[in-house]
């Protein structure tokens, strides 16, 4: 099969989305091989996987988060766009709330990077039979999400704590921008970032970049 959906046993077809060459070439060289997969493209960049969708989508696609050019996230979600394929996340990340916003943005799996090859293509496959391949930890972080839900209906409306430039620099970073990145997009300089994200630390009571835009997200401040 070559992009759209995935049905039955029949072939799948598989992008890649990895900016470190030597696991980039391991998993090309080991998927590829795969009696029932067929590679349809194998990026470095998020620009170069874009373009790549412009030819032909695949039925799935592994997706790492953190790239030179912007977030694995950015690119499922316009992956998604455009048609019934599969995201299946394979990242060094396993924090909360980077696997919170993973699902939030369409991924259908999340394993990471120290699983075997071979689990990652069997993984591939039940995918393609409607599974849902997570790794353990992650796993654990969305048990935890769905145990602590408030039990309220409907949902409150929370008023936003922060500035409008904080939640600018919050919004960058939930594009996977480093401080250096949202200074200079936001025209300041990285000290007045610095000092942004020390407010919103201590608005939000929070300890992390992914944890204040995981609460924003929550909150309905920002909009993935």
């Amino acid at each position: 099969m070559t992009g759209g959906g995935v049905t039955g046993t029949q072939r799948i077809s598989l992008g890649i989305l990895e900016d470190d060459e030597p696991t980039r070439g391991y998993l090309e060289t080991h998927l590829g091989a795969e009696p029932d997969f067929d590679l349809l493209f194998s990026c470095g960049l998020k620009a170069e996987a874009l373009a790549a969708l412009e030819h032909k989508a695949p039925d799935i696609v592994l997706v790492d988060i953190r790239l030179p050019d912007g977030t694995g996230l950015d690119f499922i979600r316009e992956f998604r766009a455009k048609g019934s394929g599969r995201a299946l996340i394979l990242t060094v990340l396993g924090d909360r709330t980077t696997v919170l916003l993973a699902f939030e943005c369409g991924a259908s799996g999340y394993l990471l990077k120290d699983t075997p090859v071979e689990q990652i293509a069997r993984d591939i496959r039940s995918l393609v039979a409607g599974g849902t391949p997570i790794s353990a930890l992650a796993a654990t972080h969305l048990l935890t999400m769905f145990n602590a839900v408030p039990r309220q209906s409907p949902r409150e409306v929370v008023e936003p704590l922060l500035t409008r430039r904080e939640l600018d620099v919050l919004t960058m970073f939930s594009r996977g921008l480093t401080y250096r990145q949202t200074a200079e997009t936001l025209g300041m300089s990285a000290h007045t970032v610095s000092d942004h994200v020390k407010s919103i630390y201590s608005k939000m009571a929070v300890h992390s970049r992914n944890e204040a835009v995981f609460e924003a997200v929550q909150n309905g401040w920002l909009e993935l």
